[in-house]
């Protein structure tokens, strides 16, 4: 066997990243993390967040949480090229000190959110595109959902507070044809 040429690497690929304000109910969406935690459906310490986790479908209903995905969606579906979507997961998190979230990606998804409910001084990177958020209250990102992103530890006495979310492909909203 000859090998002539290996690459691993990844290719350039259309993306979009934004990032905002929003007015939140912290106070109420915090509280209601707490609750999520709590429940045996909890994710805690078995997902990329490597701390305390609501299930993930936990805001999937929940309607002020929908009123701000309507918001952002309207500004997706106006601005940016997407593939057909609907909301598939969406879940609360707290990080406390020395937690972090293992650097990871949504591939299957379309693209995906992330809202913080208090300041914190733990940034979320986005070490491809050489982006980093840091956390205040209505700060959110809403980016391509290929992007890698994660955190480092942190040592601050505060708990960090968000919400984040995916949109996937939906298979049940294909156009039809138009002798249908």
């Amino acid at each position: 066997m000859i090998i002539q040429n290996h690459v691993e690497d990844e290719a350039l690929s259309e993306y979009f990243f934004i990032e905002g304000l929003i007015d939140i109910d912290s106070e109420y969406f915090i509280n209601e993390i707490k609750k999520g935690v709590e429940r045996e459906d909890n994710n805690n310490f078995k997902t990329n967040v490597r701390d305390k986790v609501t299930s993930y479908k936990y805001f999937n209903c929940d309607k002020k949480f929908i009123n701000i995905l309507e918001k952002f969606s309207k500004y997706i579906d106006t601005r940016c090229k997407t593939n057909l979507y609907g909301l598939i997961d969406s879940w609360g998190y707290c990080v406390d000190t020395n937690h972090k979230t293992i650097f990871h990606d949504h591939k299957y998804c379309v693209w995906s959110g992330v809202i913080y409910l208090n300041s914190h001084s733990q940034y979320l990177e986005f070490p491809g595109i050489n982006k980093k958020i840091k956390p205040e209250k209505g700060k959110f990102a809403l980016f391509s959902s290929f992007l890698k992103h994660g955190t480092e530890r942190h040592d601050s006495k505060e708990t960090k507070w968000g919400i984040s979310f995916n949109m996937a492909p939906d298979i049940f909203n294909t156009k039809k044809d138009k002798n249908d």
